[in-house]
């Protein structure tokens, strides 16, 4: 996280991601003088080290830049009280050494990218989570109600600001219904404010994210950009909820997966009744979910005894253990099993694809790397047989 007094007081100065050394621009009155900063201690200020390239560049009469950083060093016991102390030496340097014209020189950024990003960036600094030292991209993080952190990683162009018609690349993890609002920001100002007041209008999508998560034992691992999620109401059955990330209270839509002969009563079920009339506001997420199907409680997710007079067939060892539907284990390109030998759970190969994907992993060299549903053991799926993968 930034130090906010460094930020306050030098907002010209970009930290490295674990704050300990600092790139950028202090201000001598009428001139500004590029600067980095070393501080591998901080907040201690020992082993402190200062470089300024226009002083190697430029012969100033009698000045001794590493005596001057131990004299201040004593007398100050912060980076942003050390850089108070410096910058009146260093001005009165300036000024005594008239004979030398110093040109105004970016030594590392191109200076109109720099002070066009740091204008708008000062603006929300208290939002700003890490700021990449050669200002190639900043995160900002936004706390939504219930104090979960939500980022966005805003990508500068080297050319910033000349191509502001260019809308910028972005990371963040919201859902794709709101993605759409991003898409056409042109500037590190205009996208932030629209994160920010995304991240406050799905403040109830939020909500019942983490309620979700935490009482009705979804299986599997979920972001923020998710809005479907598969809570267990049987042994073999789960039921697929899609949630409405701009009406979140709302009744969601409904997908049984399973065994068939176990999935019948559920899907019966949801044909005589009209799961809006009994969704309620009222209750908790759970509870509606309970009172939708008629079920006492919901089964662990990681349920897999089976009732004491049950006997596994086959065809019960052969379910993908996601969807538990029956697998063809001829077709052995279109299945996948867990290699921790422990576990040894078999999958479609489609639907562990779309696990890892919906869980964040991205396609590398026709691969995806993820963790098994079942027991988090690392997984590799190769993609050449399955054409499940959109571009």
């Amino acid at each position: 996280m930034i130090d906010l007094s460094m930020w306050e007081n030098f907002p010209m100065l970009i930290p490295s991601k674990n704050c300990k050394s600092w790139k950028g621009y202090i201000s001598l009155n009428t001139y500004s003088v590029y600067i980095e900063i070393f501080c591998p201690n901080i907040p201690l200020l020992d082993n402190l080290k200062v470089q300024i390239p226009e002083l190697e560049a430029f012969n100033f009469h009698q000045f001794d830049l590493k005596e001057t950083i131990e004299i201040v060093k004593q007398k100050t016991h912060s980076l942003p009280e050390f850089l108070k102390e410096l910058i009146p030496v260093l001005v009165k340097v300036w000024k005594q050494d008239t004979s030398i014209n110093v040109p105004n020189s970016s030594y590392i950024f191109n200076e109109e990218k720099f002070h066009s990003v740091i204008q708008e960036v000062n603006l929300y600094g208290q939002y700003v989570h890490t700021i990449d030292e050669n200002l190639k991209h900043i995160t900002f993080n936004v706390l939504d109600m219930c104090k979960h952190s939500h980022f966005i990683k805003i990508f500068i162009p080297d050319e910033y600001p000349m191509i502001k018609k260019q809308p910028l690349c972005f990371e963040t993890m919201v859902p794709s219904v709101s993605l759409n609002l991003f898409l056409k920001m042109t500037t590190i100002l205009n996208l932030f404010e629209t994160f920010k007041n995304v991240v406050n209008e799905l403040s109830n999508f939020w909500n019942v994210h983490n309620e979700i998560i935490s009482t009705c034992n979804p299986i599997g691992s979920y972001t923020f950009r998710d809005v479907n999620y598969r809570i267990p109401i049987d042994i073999h059955v789960c039921v697929e909820v899609e949630v409405d990330p701009l009406n979140p209270l709302n009744c969601p839509k409904f997908h049984l997966h399973g065994r068939p002969a176990s999935m019948e009563k559920f899907q019966k079920r949801l044909n005589e009744i009209n799961p809006i009339l009994i969704w309620s506001t009222e209750n908790s997420f759970k509870e509606n979910i309970l009172n939708v199907f008629e079920v006492p409680t919901l089964q662990s997710q990681y349920e897999e005894e089976k009732p004491e007079h049950y006997i596994a067939s086959q065809n019960d060892l052969n379910c993908c253990c996601i969807c538990y539907d029956q697998l063809d284990m001829a077709l052995k390109n279109q299945t996948k099993s867990c290699v921790n030998e422990k576990c040894d759970a078999l999958y479609h190969m489609s639907c562990i694809c779309e696990w890892l994907l919906n869980s964040g992993s991205t396609p590398m060299f026709e691969h995806l790397q993820g963790k098994c549903p079942q027991c988090e053991e690392d997984m590799l799926v190769a993609l050449e047989n399955f054409d499940l993968i959109k571009t």
